[in-house]
């Protein structure tokens, strides 16, 4: 009875609203309009606040003063780029002089502006292939498809590499990150679970954790020292900081999808999150905004990458649409969904009203998440739903209209 009430109070608690409003301003640049190379954005990265590094699927363009353009491609002359396609990116000044690591999909390039070495690490074979997530925390921390190699661990001068062949469950390394208030550090797998470092490794899997997906596509420390994973699957992973983990889904809260790409914590420690196929959704206040091509001016649904740039605006890199900068909006001026739908009672014996003043579809889910009945698309109007059939428990409600989603919880008394 105890775990029930628990799990009945986590539902309560994260079931709140989702509203959808206008991002805000938004600009693209694509190649119509502008000197981007290719619509295709893989990854983005800052070296300071009036140039930005963009990674794409033919060549490495870079924009500065929000106005001037150039791109580098492998026939430049020295640029050394072993690849046009480029996967990763990042930037430290905690080496002298300042240098950008480049991840393509033949090894790692590095340049100083002034220099290019395209031969960084290649003595850790899988910097050899494609680089897909790039660290530099006072050493290079490289994930490929081949594994992970690590600068520094394996001895003074010396690379260490981690793999299937000692002890990790994938050679897929999908994002490494750091928290910048200790040395830890996060790094996702395709299929090989979440890692950990901080003095060893350690794996958390499905087999030996409460973990509930073994892909992890992106994860980030919040200010809070908890760890924020990204599945294609189960939704939204928290990690906290005394290991215990807390899940975000489609049935347990107003999250709208299950399959997410990337996750960025921003300054006041809200989430700016991607989906695989369904836009960009937004955490904060204890609220999912969901934004999309239906219900904004978002040009592309399927979202590559994340960053949040100078005056704290967000860009983002698309699959098919170019590059977007977004100025983050107020969410104090979004208009709930709820202004438009009543559901009452909310401690029902017998029937369900729902007043809504748009097409919507309903579910709605027992207290074990299993769907009661099927979905239901209702129209403009007062409606009532018979719960004849319903037993005694909580009941979640959720109302689904293309611009926003709303859950309601519903307790029939007896």
């Amino acid at each position: 009875m105890c775990i029930r009430l628990k799990l009945y109070y986590l539902i309560y608690l994260i079931s709140f609203n989702i509203f959808a409003q206008n991002l805000g301003e938004i600009t693209i640049y694509n190649t119509s309009n502008s000197g981007l190379t290719y619509n295709q954005v893989n990854c983005l990265e800052f070296s300071d606040d009036s140039t930005l590094w963009i990674g794409t699927q033919n060549k490495l363009n870079i924009l500065e003063n929000g106005t001037e353009w150039w791109s580098v491609d492998a026939n430049t002359p020295g640029s050394m780029l072993g690849s046009n396609i480029i996967k990763s990116l990042e930037w430290t000044e905690n080496i002298s002089p300042p240098t950008m690591f480049i991840g393509t999909t033949n090894g790692i390039t590095t340049t100083t502006l002034d220099s290019w070495n395209d031969d960084y690490g290649w003595s850790c074979d899988p910097n050899n292939g494609i680089i897909k997530t790039l660290l530099y925390n006072d050493n290079l921390w490289a994930g490929s498809t081949d594994g992970l190699c690590v600068e520094g661990l394996g001895g003074e001068g010396e690379w260490l590499l981690k793999n299937t062949e000692n002890g990790f469950y994938s050679n897929n390394i999908t994002s490494i990150k750091n928290n910048n208030t200790n040395t830890s550090v996060a790094i996702g797998t395709m299929n090989g679970g979440l890692v950990t470092y901080e003095n060893e490794f350690q794996i958390y899997y499905t087999s030996n954790s409460d973990i509930l997906d073994n892909t992890v596509l992106d994860v980030a420390f919040d200010q809070n020292n908890n760890i924020i994973i990204c599945t294609p699957q189960a939704g939204l992973g928290v990690l906290t900081e005394n290991s215990s983990w807390i899940w975000f889904n489609t049935i347990n809260s107003t999250l709208p999808s299950n399959s997410l790409k990337n996750v960025i914590v921003d300054n006041n420690n809200n989430l700016w999150i991607s989906t695989l196929e369904d836009g960009l959704i937004y955490y904060t206040n204890n609220s999912f905004y969901h934004y999309n091509t239906e219900n904004s001016a978002l040009p592309d649904n399927i979202i590559n990458c994340l960053i949040l740039g100078p005056e704290n605006n967000l860009w983002l890199g698309t699959d098919n649409a170019g590059l977007v900068k977004i100025t983050i909006p107020n969410s104090s001026k979004r208009t709930p969904f709820y202004y438009n739908t009543r559901v009452y009672p909310t401690i029902f014996n017998f029937n369900i009203n729902i007043e809504i003043l748009e097409k919507t579809k309903i579910q709605i889910y027992n207290e074990y998440g299993q769907l009661i009945d099927q979905e239901q698309t209702l129209y403009a109007g007062l409606h009532t739903i018979n719960t004849e059939s319903y037993t005694k428990g909580i009941y979640i409600l959720k109302l689904k209209t293309p611009k926003s989603i709303e859950s309601y919880k519903l307790i029939k008394h007896y």
